[in-house]
């Protein structure tokens, strides 16, 4: 059927037919035309729970700590990860997360895993930098979108080494503009299995020189986040890039705080309903949250501040954050799921609503006195509705930030909470070796 004789079909006749295609054909239909985007939406015939258009739970490591990935989710979902562990991937030299995209998980030496799947593939060793930047090292991204595209691209994205100028084959010197307005990045692309050096131009200013890119809070992760063409990398100087391969350029957005902070404060990049997202913790006795969100405003990126609360004072009267037992709905899954399942309590404690169940509206203000918040820590956003995770006194709680309300999702007894990843399972295609 041509694309002509197909839009003369009725809507109904026209969905029934569209219904037969597998789930990644049907979701590329929808860039065939507007018409066509609008039946497949309209009879919600993509099928959210096969494609990465559900959220699931929260992958994380433990910082300093050489154990296999956990995942912190609701035991008791429709399709659940088999071994959260990873334990299937061969692989000896540990399986820390660098990244996620979309259902595909990056380790950090060089392995592409399907948790959903529980596929996986080793990518061949990037080529050396070129000559003058050997010193650099890189933040790590993934780029993935199987409603696009069943092949996924690496990025190997140069940062600034502490102590840089002192190094002997350097280029740059520490007036020297950072990033340069041609930026060499090394990438790897799955459909033709090779790394090739690209080199981005830079549209507008640059981020800063190599002097303001020395590192710090470098215990922090910075995050990368793909959304609609462009992958937003988050910098040294808490500076946002945002970089579109399709025509080889980039751009820096500036952070919304606009200058250094202080080392209690610290800012996180995500993604949620609404595109690009930062995260703004300051770890004071007042626990203060701001939420910015990344908007285009007639072809320049402004910072728009969504929420600006003392999350200290919204939480601290309520007597679930002493509770020692676990009366949230996740558990923490460390390996098999079948033998969390037999861990976890009833089914029936754990029944939660992202939209029902709210049980707690921000309070204005309390003594300083009735503190005992501790410390937030920064678990992901919510990929499709306004809410943020996050940790405090061993607890999980998602913070719908449109509504300003809280709700407990139970204890992650965990040390220290390193890396975290909000994760989207695929369960479509495969990803295999090119040969």
């Amino acid at each position: 059927m041509d694309l002509v004789a197909a839009q003369l079909l009725p809507a109904d006749i026209l969905a029934c037919v569209l219904g037969y295609l597998a789930p990644r054909s049907l979701a590329m239909s929808r860039g065939v035309c507007k018409a066509w985007r609008a039946i497949i939406d309209d009879y919600r015939l993509l099928r959210t729970d096969l494609l990465p258009l559900s959220f699931h739970g929260i992958f994380f490591m433990e910082e300093l700590c050489p154990d296999p990935p956990k995942l912190f989710a609701n035991p008791f979902t429709k399709h659940r990860i088999g071994d959260a562990s990873l334990g299937y991937v061969e692989n000896d030299e540990g399986s820390f997360i660098e990244n996620h995209c979309n259902g595909l998980l990056l380790l950090w030496n060089h392995l592409v895993v399907n948790p959903a799947t529980q596929q996986w593939v080793r990518l061949p060793p990037p080529p050396p930098r070129c000559t003058g930047m050997e010193d650099f090292y890189d933040d790590i991204c993934l780029i993935y979108d199987p409603t696009v595209s069943p092949h996924y691209d690496v990025l190997h994205i140069p940062c600034v080494p502490y102590g840089l100028v002192d190094c002997p084959t350097t280029i740059f010197t520490e007036e020297s503009e950072w990033p340069p307005s041609a930026y060499a990045i090394q990438v790897f692309s799955s459909r033709t299995w090779r790394w090739e050096e690209r080199s981005l131009a830079r549209r507008g200013e640059a981020a800063g020189t190599i002097a303001d890119m020395e590192p710090y809070r470098d215990f922090v992760h910075r995050y990368a986040v793909y959304w609609k063409g462009a992958i937003y990398v988050h910098c040294q100087n808490d500076s946002i890039l945002r970089i579109t391969l399709s025509d080889g350029s980039y751009e820096v957005i500036k952070s919304p705080t606009g200058s250094k902070m202080e080392d209690s404060t610290n800012l996180h990049l995500g993604k949620s309903k609404k595109g690009v997202y930062c995260t703004l913790i300051y770890n004071d006795i007042w626990g203060g949250l701001q939420i910015w969100s990344l908007t285009d405003s007639c072809g320049k990126w402004e910072w728009v501040l969504k929420n600006d609360i003392n999350f200290a004072a919204a939480v601290a009267k309520f007597s679930w954050f002493s509770r020692d037992e676990n009366q949230g709905p996740w558990i923490l899954q460390k390996g098999d799921c079948d033998e969390d399942v037999k861990e976890a309590p009833t089914q029936d404690n754990y029944e939660w609503d992202f939209d029902n169940g709210i049980i707690l509206a921000a309070e204005e203000k309390v003594e300083s006195d009735d503190m005992n918040l501790g410390e937030l820590h920064f678990l992901g956003f919510h990929p499709y509705k306004e809410i943020v995770f996050l940790r405090t006194q061993a607890r999980v709680v998602a913070f719908d930030f449109s509504s300003l309300k809280v709700q407990d999702l139970g204890k992650l007894l965990v040390q220290c909470v390193g890396s975290v990843f909000p994760y989207t399972p695929c369960w479509t295609g495969d990803i295999f070796e090119k040969n």
